[in-house]
């Protein structure tokens, strides 16, 4: 039975996540979105970064050289500082880091009749006290340096930390923006070597802001076909990046607009859009990466369902603030199932045997699809004051059941996408499908008794239990004393987020993807795909 246990990033929105992986299954789906779009990641917010530190560590090369990397960091954060200022003056370009300093400096500047010019070399310096960013090394060293190696961009310096644009796209990308620039590159370095900048300078070097990338232009270009570069290895990482770009414009060729990171995340997981327009893939290449999204979605999916469960869990305990026995916890959970569920079936065998898969499930009118049990369930368990009782965790057994059956009705390739990740640290799709059939002959409620207190009560204790001793961190949701459970702290299901959102922003700011979905350079794109 259960053992007891011991007693925003500023340039983008603020969300309150729970970010816990209270249940250790997070980190497969993140795993896997890792591997199916390299290059490009979740706080890599705008394209026009690609050029920029290419042609800054050019610049950087050209004027000054020290392989001292404290000179170069310093060099960096006066860049970053000075182009969100360009940024916010733009028009208040999203996506840039520093914006918040960006918009007291100018607005400062402006009470003053702009005629100070502003200091922006202090806020660069790392023990300001009105810094633009607090990270020591800026956004580049936050979000951007990691990606721009990966995608090929910058190279790294023999002999010292200091990065080199790549020869086969850093040095394109840098001749590219620098060219886009015209004589405003000129003046962004001497701006720049100076620490000051006035307001009439800001609008001169209006050229620089994130969305200002011309629609016929070399820097453009360039930056397409680092996107979709292409290779004859179909499992290489760049290869995987092409092939869910072009997934994003097939659907957005569908829907005659940009999609939204959900509508894509449906669309692969269901092969067909919520009106069910299907994804007509003739490439095979297409058709497999398409599976490894379906896989990924299927996973977040899997995870969701069971941290409904523990959501479950916790109001229940709620209700008992002098704790529970854990046998008993069990008896009245599944009690409140049994009757939200009417007539359930004998064993799992049987209720998979019962299920009417959905043919769209991603359809929104079909009660049973996937979409629909999944988007009740996140209606309920993801409001603060939300309370998920039996009838919400029913439909998260249910959603568990739906994947089972797809899984084996469609035979994806769990073992291949998810067997590397399947092991103490790693849980997914595959270890809780290979659970269930193991149990799938038991009767039915002892089978959910068991899910709820081996999958989602002893699993949670046992993952933050590993994070106390390896990490330090103190993340028990569910406190063991004195042979009852009572509950510490209240969390709810979290999707992954798989870099889908920079990936639609990216195409739209190289023109590639516009208000009518695609333009001529995202028909040519999947024309030659």
């Amino acid at each position: 039975m259960v053992v007891d246990t011991l007693n925003i990033p500023e340039w983008t929105y603020y969300a309150d996540k729970g970010g816990l992986d209270p249940l250790g299954m997070q980190n497969s789906s993140v795993a896997l979105y890792q591997r199916l779009i390299p290059g490009i990641g979740n706080v890599t917010l705008r394209m026009r970064y690609y050029g920029l530190y290419p042609w800054l560590v050019r610049h950087y090369l050209q004027s000054n050289g020290s392989t001292d990397p404290e000179v170069w960091r310093m060099f960096l954060r006066r860049a970053e500082a000075l182009y969100a200022l360009i940024a916010h003056q733009a028009g208040g370009e999203f996506g840039v880091a520093g914006t918040l300093w960006a918009i007291r400096a100018v607005t400062a500047a402006k009470a003053g009749g702009g005629l100070i010019p502003i200091d922006f070399a202090a806020a660069a310096a790392p023990e300001s006290d009105d810094h633009y960013f607090a990270q020591s090394w800026g956004v580049f060293g936050l979000a951007y340096q990691s990606q721009l190696y990966e995608i090929g961009v910058l190279s790294r310096g023999e002999g010292h930390g200091i990065p080199l644009p790549s020869k086969e796209s850093g040095v394109a990308l840098a001749e590219g923006f620098e060219s886009a620039m015209g004589e405003a590159a000129q003046l962004f370095k001497d701006v720049h070597a100076r620490g000051l900048v006035t307001l009439t300078e800001l609008d001169a070097l209006n050229s620089f802001a994130p969305s200002q990338i011309a629609f016929n232009s070399a820097e453009r270009d360039v930056y397409q076909r680092v996107l979709f570069r292409k290779s004859a290895d179909e499992d290489a990482p760049g290869s995987f990046r092409t092939q869910t770009l072009l997934l994003v414009l097939k659907v957005a060729e569908i829907l005659g607009s940009p999609p939204d990171p959900e509508e894509l995340r449906w669309a692969f997981y269901a092969g067909q859009t919520h009106d069910g327009v299907r994804l007509e893939l003739a490439d095979t290449a297409l058709i497999a990466h398409c599976e490894r999204w379906r896989i990924y979605q299927a996973n977040d999916l899997c995870h969701v369902a069971l941290e409904t469960l523990l959501r479950f869990v916790l109001d229940t305990l709620g209700a008992e603030p002098a704790g529970i026995p854990p046998r008993q916890l069990l008896e009245q959970l599944v009690a409140d199932m049994r009757v939200a569920s009417g007539a359930a079936p004998k064993s799992w065998r049987a209720l998979l045997d019962g299920i009417e898969l959905a043919d769209n499930a991603s359809d929104r009118a079909r009660p049973e699809s996937e979409w629909s049990l999944a988007d009740d369930i996140m209606r309920t368990a993801r409001r603060a004051n939300g309370f998920v009782d039996g009838e919400t965790a029913f439909k998260a057994i249910l959603l568990l059941a739906a994947l089972h059956k797809r899984s084996l009705k469609e035979a994806w390739p769990l073992e291949t996408e998810l067997g590397p990740l399947t092991n103490d640290a790693f849980h997914s799709l595959l270890s809780e499908r290979a659970f269930l059939q193991q149990y799938e002959n038991q009767g039915f409620w002892e089978l959910v008794a068991r899910l709820v207190e081996e999958r989602v009560v002893r699993r949670h204790l046992a993952v933050a239990m590993r994070k106390l001793r390896q990490q330090k961190d103190y993340t028990f949701l569910i406190e063991s004393q004195n042979g009852r459970l009572r509950r510490r702290k209240q969390d709810g299901p979290v999707y992954t987020n798989p870099r889908l959102q920079p990936a639609i922003t990216f195409l739209k700011d190289i023109h590639v993807l516009g208000g009518q979905g695609l333009t001529s350079y995202g028909v040519e794109a999947l024309a030659v795909a």
